[in-house]
């Protein structure tokens, strides 16, 4: 089994990078036998305070806290454990900007461990499975939006009004609340060769159509986050979000 990782970022047209993410050490063949390859990626929330702080400090401790796990822990474990640290981690530095609840950031995070994908996500960063030319979304929007369509699914508004509702992307969980809503999967995914997931902020799959990010995760992992990243800003987008991507591929 061999994970084959490749990442890309840009600031786009904003005045800070907001953005933060990290990978494992791949070469340590000790934890990769026992913990395996860890992707993670978080998005500072701008409509808050101390975005990129609240970015940098979840992935930090998120890794650091993962690194830290015993051969005798579960994936399982060890990533929730993770995810509490990264979350309590961001809690306190809200606490000291006296601002908790109103500083915060996404995460979304990834292991691969033998052929087994585990994942992690709060908000609105994604993870996608592409296999086979077919890109498929693996974790769910903690938003206004997902609310709405359950309401357009009951019948209680249309889909017309679901879809024009000014704050249908305002977020309803993140990193820095004192219990968020926590995405995951309860059974490990079996990878197959060839497959690639990628994990981004919504400055790049909020831009790029569905054909061009397959068409990108056709090529090497490097090569298709660099890719991802300049056809994002070949559009030339007035307000373009920071944009980052991060791709693993999977080969046995």
């Amino acid at each position: 089994m061999t994970v084959l990782p490749g990442n890309a970022s840009h600031i786009g047209c904003r005045q800070q990078q907001q953005d933060a993410f990290a990978l494992s050490d791949f070469d340590d063949v000790d934890f990769v036998s026992h913990g395996g390859y860890l992707a993670v990626l978080a998005d500072g929330i701008g409509g808050l305070l101390h975005g990129a702080e609240a970015a940098d400090i979840a992935v930090t401790h998120f890794v650091a806290q993962y690194m830290a796990k015993q051969r005798e822990q579960s994936v399982d474990d060890a990533l929730d454990v993770a995810l509490n640290a990264a979350n309590d981690a961001v809690c306190m530095a809200s606490r000291q900007h006296q601002c908790l609840g109103h500083m915060g950031t996404t995460l979304v995070a990834a292991l691969i461990e033998h052929d087994h994908l585990y994942w992690r996500a709060v908000g609105d960063s994604h993870l996608y499975l592409c296999r086979d030319g077919r890109l498929g979304q693996l974790n769910a929007d903690h938003n206004l939006a997902r609310d709405l369509q359950i309401l357009v699914n009951e019948g209680v508004i249309s889909q017309e009004d679901a879809d024009r509702h000014p704050e249908r992307h305002a977020l309803e969980s993140f990193l820095g609340l004192e219990t968020p809503e926590i995405e995951r999967n309860r059974q490990p995914l079996v990878l197959q060769d060839g497959d690639k997931l990628l994990l981004c902020s919504d400055g790049v799959d909020g831009v790029l159509p569905t054909d061009d990010i397959v068409a990108c995760l056709n090529k090497m992992p490097m090569i298709a986050a660099q890719a991802l990243c300049e056809k994002v800003l070949a559009m030339k987008l007035p307000f373009q979000d920071n944009l980052t991507a991060i791709v693993l591929g999977y080969q046995t």
